[in-house]
């Protein structure tokens, strides 16, 4: 089983950990609905939040549901990070090769520095403007528009990489 992947690839795909995460009849269904499992909720738990930015649900308080969502959201990401590397390990060189698992990574880039800007800005004030019905300032809907569309596109394009 030759491929062009990169050497670190390769190195990964043969490792123990890739060698056994593709012996073991448990392991990779296990992971893969970890995988997907914790993907549907993070996706679930920035949806909500993303929303209430927005100006949708508005009857909570947008730094109360940040503090209730935002612990769910990390924890389920890493989650999928660490599933997803299982999953990844068993044929890393044909990931690393699969224009949609490329894409799905930059989405995750993209989304993850969505959220360093959101929280380095707009979020650090968020008591200034997350009352209960408060709207959330221009630069706080982006982000929140911007992150629905990431994280969904993410979300999907894991789905698709099967069929690339």
């Amino acid at each position: 089983m030759e491929h062009s992947g990169s050497a670190w690839a390769i190195a990964i795909e043969r490792s123990g950990l890739g060698q056994v995460m593709r012996e073991s009849i448990w392991l990779y269904p296990t992971a893969n609905v970890l995988h997907v499992l914790s993907a549907a909720i993070l996706v679930g738990a920035i949806l909500i939040l993303d929303l209430r930015l927005l100006g949708l649900v508005r009857a909570i308080a947008i730094e109360r549901l940040a503090a209730l969502v935002l612990p769910v959201a990390k924890a389920s990401f890493a989650v999928a990070v660490s599933a997803g590397f299982l999953l990844f390990s068993t044929e890393a060189t044909a990931f690393v090769e699969n224009p949609v698992f490329l894409i799905k990574l930059l989405l995750i880039a993209a989304a993850l520095g969505n959220i360093a800007l959101f929280h380095a800005g707009a979020f650090r004030r968020i008591g200034d403007w997350g009352h209960a019905g408060g709207d959330a300032p221009a630069s706080a809907r982006r982000a929140g528009l911007a992150s629905l569309v990431l994280w969904i596109a993410a979300f999907a394009c894991g789905r698709l990489i099967a069929y690339f």
